[in-house]
């Protein structure tokens, strides 16, 4: 199937002609990027760092670059090695309800040649629905977008930040003065990457850049139609030979001559606005609209009878209105309303007078008010659902016709372009090469951050002398043909080509270990269909209602998505004297009760995996199921206790929600990655006052402490830290997660819970309490065990501690809040004697032994207060800094610690 007309001799030849590549430098001295972009690119660069745009003039140090395939691959190597931090998104890859400009721009073509079955919701040629071979524009005339107000200040796709609320701010004020003072008119985000007046008329319609090569497509066979009316229109503005470039021009595909910018002009306005059936007006600065020169101009559809240029109501369609953005005049943004609010009125003085038409016209076109302005837009608009089905019609067209999901090419662009300062490459160039890096298994998405990476290895490490060919030869002495070589950087794997003397990555048996942007090692490879080769308990991007794990997401397992992970335990499968040991993945809480485990279907794949075809098997099947069923017996649903695997929780990038005021940057959140990953909040990040005093103190300390002997201390932390059993080892890849694992079964673990005590004098015991015990028990506990008495213990659980308080009256019975393997720490209290209890409640000695009590204590929970926040800070350091701090349980060990760390 073909999706865009074949294009003639001359036009490939010339479209091959220049490829050629120049770069040069930022102008602006905080930025100094290097950005790199085709001869044939738009006359303005939009910097991929700073996000500012440049006219090419401007830029510094502009040079042609000789081997473009060299610079291309040097910059991705770079990404591959050096430390790119995390992605920020550029404006064409911001997304908005999942679509980015540069997603939409790629379906533009398909979208001209097919339209939607409304029954089917399939994507259809439309000369097989007898719309044409290429969809009418003129469909649109009465359409037009309005912006929500929450997307107004999205980057990208709300506020254009070009520059233009600056370069236009006059004319926005005159025009919100018009609207009563309320600002119902604002510039939005266009790309510049050459189709800038497409992409504005096509975003002043619907909101997205779909029909930018429907519109070019449009105005080429509009021109071609009418060339003799427009010929007799402006025989004296425009000469008879630059026609042919006229049209030319509108082809999607042009490339223009060397040295001549890429771009539309006034008279391709002028035939959009009859293309549409609907005037478009050109607005600009209030000086340039001042000025003798057309940069502003209001474009009639004057080649169109006025009969054909109403809606359904009748009424005549509305303007649309575009503008400079800049004293440049290189790049045209569109200008909308917003959802919900009135629709923007244009104010007489700012109406333009008509282009190339007789200015009576804009009567006959523009429905004016009583005052002389006119209403822009409309409020018909396309209705969000029906473009999000628009838009995945296309994309299986896509997928036809290229292999390769859209969304994957637009994140290839992203991450492996536009982020090595790639500008201009075209679409063809980066689908090709994104589906050979899913072909050839190199294709990468971080779970955490959601960025790209390419598994990549220079071609020179592998020749002789390069790195990985020594490293190979060194450790192995003759290279032989028939044997595979590991490497550690990205678990490379390669084998050994004899004939060339190379050797020959093996990317399917290779593993990326972590991301290129963020660094997280939760990483896995991607199909061409843009999903996610998950392992077992990754969170999917499947939002779960029901889950117990708190993420709010689903997790991955053997093929099918959970709203929990499971629970795991070991099963012994004895039959014909073998003994098989096996681990059971057990589901019972899952809001679809389907998903659940299913006693007999479990025992049976075990049965049939380990002993498959024996008669009489039946009898091992009903242990199996019996086993089972003693395992899962109905519990208390708060006992449930998952595989434990490193990462299924990880908060991702996306997760966290920007602050709505654009002049606060306080983080609320860091995210430490890796196999310890850790999620710090905002309130661990602001103790300034606190983590200044701690640092000072352990300066003035340090020597104090060093001389400290915790030996002993020590010598009790390692005889009552408890053993763990390994868990359940599961082939998977290094890249994986961590092997899921769990407290190994024991019949007693659903009735007792053990937890650990640590004083704040450095003692330490192991509790077993039953899942029944009382605050008094734990305390007669703590007691007997660490001989503290119950009225002397200030009890702290949780990580920032928090107290444990008497129970309320009545509540007496009511089971502590401890889980199994929770941490405990007691402080004594510094009374001298235990309070004596008198019958009488007036007694004066009682009162005075009370407030004794309230005041040793007010005074001791101060002091925890600062002991809670000074552990606090110095774990937030110890952490930052990389270390673990499992084995540390008093203010001393810690900052004896974080000194020696220092």
């Amino acid at each position: 199937m073909s999706q865009q007309p074949p294009q003639s001799p001359a036009q490939a030849q010339q479209r091959r002609r220049d490829r050629r590549i120049f770069s040069g430098t930022c102008p602006d001295p905080k930025c100094r990027a290097r950005l790199f972009f085709p001869a044939q690119g738009s006359a303005s660069i939009e910097c991929t760092d700073c996000g500012q745009r440049h006219e090419q003039r401007q830029l510094l140090e502009v040079e042609e670059v000789t081997e473009p395939d060299v610079v291309l691959h040097n910059l991705l190597r770079n990404a591959l090695l050096g430390v790119a931090g995390t992605p920020r998104r550029n404006t064409d890859m911001v997304k908005v309800m999942g679509l980015s400009n540069y997603h939409c721009k790629l379906l533009s073509p398909i979208l001209a040649r097919y339209g939607m079955d409304k029954q089917t919701g399939k994507a259809k040629l439309l000369r097989d629905m007898n719309q044409g071979d290429v969809f009418d524009c003129s469909l649109l005339g009465d359409r037009a977008f309005l912006i929500e107000s929450e997307h107004v200040d999205t980057v990208g796709y709300g506020k254009d930040r070009s520059g233009s609320l600056l370069y236009l701010h006059d004319t926005l004020e005159d025009i919100k003065k018009a609207n009563s003072n309320q600002e119902c008119f604002i510039p939005v985000h266009v790309d510049g990457d050459g189709h800038c007046l497409v992409h504005a008329v096509s975003r002043a319609l619907v909101g997205r850049e779909l029909f930018w090569h429907a519109l070019r497509e449009n105005l080429k066979k509009h021109l071609k139609e009418n060339l003799d009316r427009y010929k007799a229109l402006f025989h004296d503005f425009i000469d008879v030979a630059e026609w042919e470039d006229i049209i030319n021009e509108c082809d999607p595909w042009f490339v223009p001559p060397e040295g001549v910018p890429l771009g539309l002009r006034n008279i391709h306005i002028f035939g959009l606005a009859n293309v549409l059936h609907r005037p478009i007006i050109l607005l600009d600065s209030l000086s340039g609209m001042r000025s003798s020169g057309d940069y502003s101009a209001t474009f009639l559809p004057g080649l169109i009878p006025v009969e054909n240029c109403k809606g359904k109501d009748g009424q005549l369609n509305k303007p649309i209105c575009i503008a400079w953005s800049s004293s440049g005049r290189n790049h045209y943004i569109p200008l909308v309303g917003i959802k919900g609010g009135p629709l923007p009125k244009l104010p007489l003085k700012l109406l333009p007078k008509a282009w190339g038409v007789p200015q009576d016209l804009i009567r006959k076109y523009v429905k004016l008010e009583e005052d002389g302005g006119c209403v822009i837009g409309g409020d018909r608009s396309l209705q969000d659902k029906y473009l999000l089905r628009l838009v995945a019609a296309m994309e299986e067209v896509f997928m036809d016709k290229h292999g390769i999901h859209p969304s994957l090419v637009a994140d290839v662009h992203q991450y492996f372009y536009r982020r090595t300062g790639v500008i201009g490459i075209q679409p063809e160039e980066v689908t090709a090469a994104a589906k050979k890096a899913v072909l050839e298994n190199r294709l990468y998405k971080c779970l955490i951050c959601g960025a790209l990476s390419e598994l990549l290895v220079p071609p020179e490490w592998l020749a002789p002398g390069g790195k990985l060919y020594n490293l190979a030869k060194s450790t192995h002495g003759q290279l032989k043909p028939d044997k595979n070589y590991s490497f550690p950087l990205n678990n490379v794997v390669c084998s050994y080509d004899a004939v060339n003397d190379i050797l020959v990555p093996d990317f399917t048996l290779s593993n990326l270990t972590s991301c290129n942007w963020c660094r997280g090692n939760n990483v896995r490879r991607v199909r061409s269909d843009s999903s996610i080769v998950y392992l077992d308990g990754d969170r999917t991007n499947t939002r779960s209602y029901g889950g117990k794990c708190g993420c709010g997401f689903k997790h991955y397992w053997d093929g099918k998505e959970y709203d929990n992970l499971p629970e795991a335990f070991p099963i012994t499968l004895e039959w014909g004297g073998r003994v098989v040991r096996e681990t059971v993945y057990w589901f019972q809480y899952e809001s679809d009760t389907s998903l659940n485990s299913n006693v007999y279907d479990v025992a049976m794949k075990l049965v049939t995996k380990h002993f498959p075809g024996e008669f009489g098997s039946e009898i091992l099947v009903q242990k199996v199921v019996n086993t089972i069923l003693h395992q899962t017996a109905k519990k208390n649903p708060d006992d449930y206790t998952p595989v434990s695997i490193d990462g299924a929780h990880v908060q991702r990038v996306e997760d966290i929600k920007p602050e709505q005021d654009s002049d606060s940057h306080l983080p609320t959140k860091i995210i430490l990655t890796g196999q310890k990953a850790k999620t710090l909040h905002k309130e661990e990040l602001n103790m300034s006052k606190t983590e200044r005093k701690i640092q000072q103190n352990i300066t003035e300390q340090a020597s104090v402490m060093q001389k400290r002997k915790s030996d002993k201390i020590k010598q009790e932390e390692k005889g009552n830290v408890r053993s763990s059993s390994p868990g359940t080892v599961r082939d998977s890849p290094s890249s994986g997660p961590s092997t899921p694992t769990k407290t190994p079964y024991s019949p007693t673990s659903s009735k007792e819970k053990k937890i650990r005590i640590t004083t704040n004098d450095g003692r330490q015991a192991m509790l077993t309490l039953k899942f029944s015990t009382t605050f008094s028990e734990l305390q007669d506990g703590i007691a007997k065990e660490l001989d503290i008495p119950p009225y002397l213990q200030s009890i702290r659980y949780g990580f920032p501690p928090k107290e444990l308080l008497p129970p309320k009256d009545g509540m007496e019975n009511e089971p502590v809040p401890l889980q199994h393997g929770d941490r405990v720490t007691v402080e004594i209290l510094k009374a001298k004697e235990k309070p004596i209890q008198h019958t009488s409640p007036h007694s004066a000695h009682a009162v005075t032994e009370e407030d004794s009590a309230v005041s040793v204590k007010s005074v001791s929970k101060e002091l925890q207060d600062q002991i809670d926040k000074e552990m606090y800070s110095l774990c937030l350091l110890a952490t930052l800094m990389g270390k673990e701090t499992h084995d540390l349980h008093s203010l001393h060990d810690l900052q004896q610690f974080v000194h020696n760390l220092l």
